[in-house]
């Protein structure tokens, strides 16, 4: 120990003795403040390092020569420079009572470790752990142990070979304020000595007066000197370019070692720009960063400011040129950039809606194929059960189910004026309780006492007791869904009214008679397991079309207007219009019918009559030219047509729904005098029909029909002969129930022109007549009357026995008038039983008892797009039809 203690002294006397050689030297104050500095954290130090030799204790277990163990890194600690260094321990080799024999002979193998070499694994990782210290280690002197790695470079052994007490004592306090260490004090270094307060010891004062007095007299610096300071940066760690050459620091790699590599590469630009004093963290975060380091950022690298000025005067002009262009590359490429992101997310936006459509577009056509599956197959089972309903007796006691619905689509709902109070008109229904075999559940709208009352003793009247064998049944959501809904579908909607059905049919047979067949009443029958009086849906809604019914007659060899119903285009309706006017050049008016529609909803007429220039083409039918006619029927045809409802359409409009649905374009007779016949069927189940009657219909406008006259006396027609062939077809395609044949009677021929399927309001006033015991009558089913609607209930009936509108009971005549549901609707029925004359002339009173109740009403124009019949146009076609009976 005395021999290190001796080293170790010679070295700390040639480490004085180059502070001398240095002091001797001219150099910068600069230069000699910072060497200062170094010197004095060493000494300052030198206390705590005394702690490592007082710590050297010999180890209690042998350990082998040859085998050096590893050990960790624990105590003792010393604090250098903020951190916690640990040192390893020094085992000495055991006494030699303790040491085991050695043996005799050569040694077989061993290992020779030369001096003043650091060891391999520290070499190759300067933060493994140190291996253990030897005694033959400690005899080669500090020397060998700071080059082999034992102990680090940069701890001062001093403290460890002091004599006597201490030199100082630390303890931490602060020596000044920070504002006054900031002015003298730049470095990494001089922060770590404000924490320590220097006290020179009673032994030692000389010792300490000697490496502090350049000390105080660096505090008796003169204010305006200090001000000429050139250091102005504080840096935590400085290193140091001397002649272009980074000066190597050991500690700055081993703190750094994980980012040495991008350290080195900025410390190589370094070199190429200037000599001097760097600041170790500004590189380590340069070298962190992920971006390019620009010139400017280098230079903030050199802690001394006339270092950093000269450099910015040198590139002065290069910084502004490079500042212009990065200004410029940045800005535009903020453009470009921005540019293209709002173009980017214009697209992405594009493609999110695109998707969503996408998606919602599969979710629906998704979903309607599986309604249209799960429909296929309730209508498959139902079909099956239809073809067994034909093989069943109607001669049985039966129970029908009268749904009184419009089940058309919904634009055609939407467009019906009064639609409720329609489907209400029909409780003449309940006169097929004239058969004792049948029992009625009549679906409707909940009806008022005084209309239940007025049926029940009409009823009696008949010689009908319904007791046991009439139920109503109201749909209990008929108030919540939208008032366009048909009657079936609020009743496929309201589980308990179909529940009560369920129970009243239970066990017996019965069947549904529709109005006009929807889907909705074969949902209602599959639910309640019962069957439809009618033929197959699809056949159904095939026959009701114009163009459809046209071809089933023209193949049954029935007489029918010359027509064309196969459009395309509008170019191609105007193109067969003129090969149908050029083949016959004799028609003056041409009807136009839209396919789905009924009660003249979709009617319109071209007429030719009285055109100038189609009189003149008429004198040369031989030289028609085809594009000549074709410009005149152009021109023509949006001027001449008239609507049956132009509040419902415009021509263009109408021309659209007529190629949307399909329609037909067919002659109409040159005749004074055309009429309308309707015959009514019954197809039964086992294919014998049985006709109901016959009528002429109450048309205004040309085809609007707003009733009927009961028998039609018109033509003397074989009825049997035309309904036969009719009958036994539609048989043949499971299609049986109630339906109406409509002819177009002129000059004592007609033309056959529309199948209705369904027991309409029309057929039931004929079953109400029939339990009467009388054909003869004459029925209008809708009546508005807006003065009605403000008058009571029993003012209505009371005024029409004073002025003599009533029906006679015993012989089954005269006047019978029934509202849908309320009288503050101002709708209702006429029927007035009694020889075609008088029924007319009774129904003709009837509507002017109307008139005078409720007021003189005039047309209005209604901005509604509805099929509304005028009251006044009712009045003047039956007053019309009274004086030519009465001729």
């Amino acid at each position: 120990m005395k021999q290190i203690q001796d080293k170790t002294y010679r070295e700390f006397a040639d480490i004085k003795h180059h502070i001398g050689t240095l002091q001797s030297q001219q150099l910068s104050d600069e230069e000699l403040s910072l060497l200062y500095e170094r010197l004095k954290y060493q000494f300052t130090n030198l206390n705590q390092q005394v702690a490592v030799t007082q710590t050297l204790k010999p180890s209690s277990e042998p350990q082998p020569i040859h085998k050096r163990q590893k050990i960790k890194r624990d105590k003792p600690l010393i604090q250098q420079q903020g951190k916690s260094i640990a040192l390893p321990k020094i085992l000495k080799q055991p006494s030699t009572e303790q040491r085991p024999k050695k043996t005799k002979g050569k040694l077989k193998s061993a290992h020779i470790y030369q001096a003043n070499v650091l060891n391999r694994e520290l070499r190759l990782n300067p933060f493994s752990d140190l291996p253990t210290i030897l005694d033959e280690d400690l005899n080669k002197g500090v020397s060998n142990l700071i080059q082999s790695g034992f102990i680090p470079r940069d701890v001062d052994l001093g403290p460890a070979f002091k004599r006597g007490e201490e030199l100082l004592s630390i303890s931490q306090v602060q020596v000044q304020n920070p504002p006054e260490k900031n002015k003298y004090y730049n470095t990494g270094l001089s922060e770590n000595l404000s924490k320590y307060k220097v006290a020179p010891q009673k032994q030692a004062v000389k010792q300490v007066e000697e490496y502090s007095s350049s000390f105080v007299e660096r505090q008796s610096v003169p204010r305006e000197k200090i001000q000429q300071t050139k250091v102005v940066r504080k840096a935590k760690y400085i290193i140091e370019i001397k002649n272009g050459h980074y000066v190597p620091d050991f500690h700055y790699q081993i703190r750094n070692f994980m980012i040495w590599g991008g350290i080195m590469h900025i410390i190589k630009k370094l070199e190429k720009i200037a000599s001097g004093q760097l600041d170790g963290d500004r590189i380590a975060q340069l070298a962190q960063s992920q971006f390019k380091v620009h010139l400017i950022e280098l230079y903030e690298c050199y802690i001394s400011r006339p270092i950093m000025e000269r450099l910015y005067i040198l590139n002065k002009k290069q910084f502004s040129v490079d500042s212009a262009i990065v200004k410029i590359q940045a800005t535009v490429r903020m453009f470009v950039a921005s540019r293209k992101y709002r173009h980017q997310k214009r697209i992405v936006q594009k493609v999110i809606r695109i998707q969503k459509e996408f998606r919602l577009k599969q979710t629906y056509v998704y979903t309607i194929n599986q309604i249209k599956k799960n429909m296929g197959q309730l209508i498959s089972t139902l079909e099956n059960r239809q073809k067994q309903f034909l093989l069943e007796d109607l001669n049985q006691k039966r129970i029908e189910i009268h749904i009184p619905s419009y089940s058309i689509k919904q634009f055609q709902r939407l467009s019906m004026s009064h639609f409720k109070s329609r489907e209400g008109l029909q409780l003449t229904r309940l006169f097929a309780l004239k058969d004792p075999n049948v029992s009625i559940i009549f679906v409707c709208a909940p009806l008022q006492e005084e209309i239940m009352a007025y049926f029940y003793k009409l009823l009696e009247v008949a010689g009908i007791n319904a007791e046991g064998r009439l139920f109503f049944i109201h749909p209990e959501n008929i108030n919540r869904f939208p008032q366009h809904y048909s009657l079936a579908l609020l009743l496929y909607l309201s589980p308990k009214a179909i529940h009560q059905i369920s129970e009243l049919i239970k066990g017996q047979f019965s069947y549904i008679i529709p109005m006009r067949v929807g889907r909705e009443e074969f949902l209602i029958a599959e639910y309640l397991k019962t069957n439809i009086y009618s033929g197959p849906y699809e056949l159904i809604e095939k026959y009701s079309k114009k163009s459809e019914a046209i071809e089933l007659f023209r193949q049954l060899s029935l007489p029918v207007a010359p027509e064309y119903h196969k459009f395309v285009s509008k170019d191609d309706f105007v193109d067969k219009l003129t090969v149908l006017i050029m083949k016959n050049l004799t028609v003056q008016k041409w009807m136009f019918k839209i396919d789905i529609e009924f009660n003249g909803r979709g009617t319109a007429w071209f007429s030719l009559e009285g055109v100038k220039q189609f009189i003149e083409i008429k004198k040369f039918p031989h030289g028609i030219e085809f594009k000549v006619l074709r410009e005149l029927v152009q021109t023509l045809l949006p001027i001449k047509t008239v609507l049956a409802f132009p509040q419902m359409f415009t021509f263009e409009e109408y021309l659209d729904n007529f190629i949307k649905n399909g329609g037909i374009v067919e002659a109409y007779p040159n005749a004074q005098k055309v009429q309308t016949i309707n015959i009514q069927v019954n197809l039964e189940n086992q294919g014998t029909y049985q006709i109901l009657n016959t009528s002429t219909s109450i048309v205004i406008k040309e085809m609007s029909k707003v009733g009927c006259i009961y028998p039609q006396n018109v033509l003397n027609l074989n009825v049997d002969s035309l309904i036969q062939p009719l009958a036994e077809e539609l048989y043949k395609q499971n299609i049986f129930g109630y339906f109406t044949l409509s002819l177009l009677s002129f000059n004592g021929a007609f033309y056959t022109k529309s199948l209705k399927f369904g027991l309409d309001e029309y057929i039931g006033a004929t079953i109400l007549a029939t339990a009467m015991d009388t054909d003869q009558f004459t029925y209008i089913p809708f009546v508005y009357h807006p003065g009605i609607a403000e008058q009571k209930f029993n003012d209505l009936f009371i005024k029409c026995r004073k002025e003599g509108i009533s029906f006679d009971i015993e012989k089954k005549v005269g006047t019978l008038i029934w509202l849908s549901d309320q009288i503050e609707k101002g709708v209702l029925s006429l029927l007035c039983l009694g020889a075609p004359k008088k029924a007319v002339k009774l129904t003709t009173d009837a509507l002017n008892f109307l008139q005078q109740f409720g007021g003189n009403i005039m047309k209005t124009n209604s901005h509604q797009k509805q099929d509304t019949f005028y009251f006044i146009d009712i009045v003047s076609r039956l007053r019309q039809l009274n004086s030519e009976g009465q001729q």
